[in-house]
């Protein structure tokens, strides 16, 4: 049992009590009020409970999908008054409306660990709405189109972006390597050892939304955090774009952009040269970066591969699938795109490719 003294009056003492009760009593969600909406639970759970318990782009995923699918049909409701037929109404008015069997999924995820969190510890409710709801068979099952770019392809690629664009640098780092795109904008010069032949990844750069900035953060998991070597074409191109860079830096003076990662959000911020670097800042010297210093755009590079029928995990199905086929063993392949299992490897980025197959077929003459 904790004990804390020092109150003025025992009314004082009485109400922090109360309020420490109620805190214990509702799982420290933040709720003192038996009847609330689920607009004000799922906001006191996302504040309480999953903003300091996740990553924070995990946060706002949750977040913006509730927001965005779950609050105009339920909302309002009183928590208790949720029923199954609540849920299965709003699940199949937004099949409806056309979104993707895969993005109902993800509402009803964190639909049904809010509800859950509602019943235990925070006591609200006894049962969960969300429980044996079905999406509707008419919910169009988008699936990702993996495409292994072949070599003709990088080829043109390559000749659509030549040094100096600004796509030039990041398209081949994720070619060469399979590294994630937010990895590869959260790269640094500091993480590559031209020496050694290695890039470090120890961040990752995550999309600013509609409530927050762009910002900094660990890599997706724990063995995402990892050194990949590089050969001698990439590393051929990072001399030379980091000369180029150099150049603009120099060209540019005390306008040049500069970025920084501000202390505790570990949001991104820029700032000219000229401009005094904010207070305990550290300053990310950016690989991907245009002329101006200003770190790539997310949003205008995937709609630029969107016109040439790609797609950033293009770069990451390819480099596995071609390492795969080419004999690396599935394990090692694992540990450079920073999977904790092989299997995640094989079964999302490797193609059955028609070297594959030959390969296949020549092992059935030899072993039938």
């Amino acid at each position: 049992m904790k004990e804390k003294g020092g109150f003025a009056t025992e009314q004082e003492a009485f109400d922090a009590g109360t309020a420490a009760y109620a805190a214990w009593k509702t799982g420290n969600v933040g709720i003192t009020s038996a009847k609330v909406t689920l607009d004000e639970f799922v906001a006191s759970w996302l504040e309480n409970v999953v903003k300091g318990s996740t990553k924070q782009r995990t946060y706002e995923i949750y977040k913006y999908q509730y927001r965005a699918y779950m609050s105009p049909y339920v909302g309002m409701m009183l928590l208790q008054d949720v029923r199954p037929r609540d849920i299965d109404r709003m699940v199949k008015e937004l099949a409806g409306k056309g979104l993707s069997h895969g993005t109902i999924s993800a509402v009803m995820r964190v639909a049904h660990i809010a509800f859950k969190y509602a019943i235990y510890p925070s006591e609200l409710i006894q049962t969960n709405p969300t429980e044996y709801i079905k999406i509707p068979k008419t919910a169009a099952k988008k699936v990702i189109k993996r495409t292994i770019i072949s070599k003709e392809q990088f080829s043109e690629l390559l000749a659509k972006f030549p040094f100096p664009h600004r796509y030039r640098i990041l398209i081949m780092i994720a070619y060469y390597t399979g590294m994630r795109l937010g990895e590869v904008l959260g790269l640094a010069w500091d993480d590559i050892s031209l020496e050694k032949k290695t890039i470090s990844v120890s961040r990752q750069l995550c999309p600013a939304t509609s409530d927050a900035p762009a910002y900094f953060d660990t890599p997706k998991t724990a063995t995402s955090a990892r050194t990949v070597y590089i050969g001698t074409t990439l590393l051929s191109a990072l001399k030379q774009w980091r000369t180029i860079q150099n150049g603009y830096r120099l060209k540019l003076g005390i306008v040049y952009q500069i970025a920084y990662e501000m202390p505790d959000s570990r949001t991104l911020y820029l700032l000219p040269r000229k401009e005094a670097a904010p207070q305990n800042a550290k300053e990310r010297s950016l690989v991907c970066t245009d002329r101006f210093g200003i770190p790539v755009q997310r949003t205008s590079l995937i709609e630029r591969l969107r016109t040439l029928g790609l797609n950033t995990h293009s770069f990451r199905h390819t480099h596995a699938t071609r390492l795969i086929e080419a004999g690396a063993k599935p394990v090692d392949v694992a540990a450079r795109l920073g999977h904790a299992d092989a299997t995640i490897t094989q079964n999302l980025y490797t193609h059955d490719t028609v070297a594959m197959q030959k390969e296949t077929a020549a092992l059935t003459d030899k072993i039938l």
